[in-house]
């Protein structure tokens, strides 16, 4: 809901689309300026606390956001700054999260888990937007409350688990948070596969960012109602949603490499036509389109580091996965803004597909990428 709001209460309160993409850029930003450090304290600490106390905070923040909407004394430094917040607690609940995956589920069946894990996850956001943009068209306020409350389930749902989470053994090594950092990006930068998946996925997360934003921000100066905007994103989770269904028969049956080519293909085809239409019903189509991959997508990746990386390097892997992978993503909100403000919506549009097409480059000339095999034929970690 608060992804949708945020470009929705920005451009309320500023009038102004490059604003309104500042302050999404914060909660992109938030994820990113931490994303190493918080890497090397997720090995450190254990995982169940990391992923309940983040949990709290980030529904502290998002409660700040309700209360002052519902006020009307919202500002835009406050929405940039909880934007932050939200955004930090994001990166540290993230590698923790998948870290603790790894922990609980057999190695064969981790493609089924992160199965499952996206699709819990389309299955929200499946929701999420059109409500949250029903609420917001009642009280601007209401969407950060209610995802306040769901970070507050989140954290009592985590606290329930029984199975232990800890902190991964060591071996006794003295360590540095600059070590471990440096640690996490030489670990990237030798498994050649996922180095250049992450690269791809830096470039897609940019395009893709570029174009989901630059849609909101036009519809909403061509006056489309906010709930049918949020319908958008539903007709995209629906997609996600049934991709997540069959995602793990696709990630057994099909290699993981070809797949991740596939999907970028794909998704930079669907994303073209967006451009010259504000009709909500084409533009959902066409993203349904270009989201139906996504989750074996991220699935088989997801898995494939999990059975590739050990243990004890997971929060540092991931973390520096992510920050490649998602570094580039606050530039999109400003980006996309900036281009509405100065050359229209189509250009924007436009501008973030021929991003989403170049992403494809370093997969495609990947040797090691186009060999990847499926799941039965992946090599496991080393320690």
């Amino acid at each position: 809901m608060s992804v949708l709001v945020f470009p929705l209460i920005g451009y309320a309160i500023t009038h102004s689309a490059a604003l309104a993409g500042i302050a999404t850029t914060a909660v992109f930003a938030g994820r990113i300026v931490t994303r190493l450090p918080v890497g090397a304290l997720v090995d450190r600490l254990p995982r169940n606390r990391v992923l309940v106390v983040t949990n709290v905070v980030a529904a502290l923040a998002y409660g700040s956001l309700g209360a002052a909407a519902l006020a009307g004394a919202l500002t835009l430094p406050h929405l940039i700054v909880a934007g932050l917040a939200s955004g930090v607690c994001d990166s540290f609940i993230r590698p923790a999260a998948s870290a603790s995956i790894r922990t609980v589920v057999p190695r064969e069946q981790l493609a089924v888990a992160y199965s499952r894990f996206n699709a819990s996850g389309h299955a929200v956001q499946l929701v999420g937007p059109p409500i949250g943009g029903a609420l917001f068209a009642f009280a601007h306020g209401l969407p950060f409350v209610v995802d306040a409350v769901s970070y507050l389930l989140a954290a009592l749902c985590v606290a329930s688990v029984r199975t232990p989470l800890p902190a991964p053994d060591h071996d006794g090594t003295p360590r540095t948070i600059r070590r471990d950092i440096a640690e996490g990006l030489r670990y990237l930068w030798s498994e050649v596969a996922v180095r250049a998946m992450m690269i791809w996925g830096g470039v897609i997360n940019l395009g893709m960012t570029i174009v989901l934003v630059g849609i909101t921000l036009r519809l909403v100066r061509a006056g489309v109602h906010p709930a049918a905007i949020g319908a958008i994103d539903a007709v995209a989770s629906v997609a996600g949603l049934l991709g997540a269904l069959v995602a793990a028969p696709l990630v057994r049956r099909t290699p993981t490499g070809p797949l991740t080519i596939a999907t970028g293909a794909v998704a930079a085809l669907a994303v073209v036509p967006t451009a010259f239409t504000t009709n909500v019903v084409a533009i959902g189509a066409l993203l349904a389109l270009g989201t139906f991959l996504m989750p074996a997508n991220n699935a088989g990746i997801s898995a494939y580091i999990a059975s590739r990386v050990p243990d004890a390097m997971q929060g540092r892997f991931n973390s520096a996965a992510g920050f490649v992978a998602e570094g580039l993503q606050p530039a999109g909100p400003v980006l996309a803004g900036g281009l509405i403000a100065g050359a229209g919506g189509a250009v924007a549009t436009l501008t973030g597909a021929a991003v989403v097409a170049l992403s494809l480059v370093p997969i495609v000339v990947t040797r090691e990428v186009r060999r990847l095999g499926r799941p039965g034929e992946w090599q496991p970690a080393e320690g």
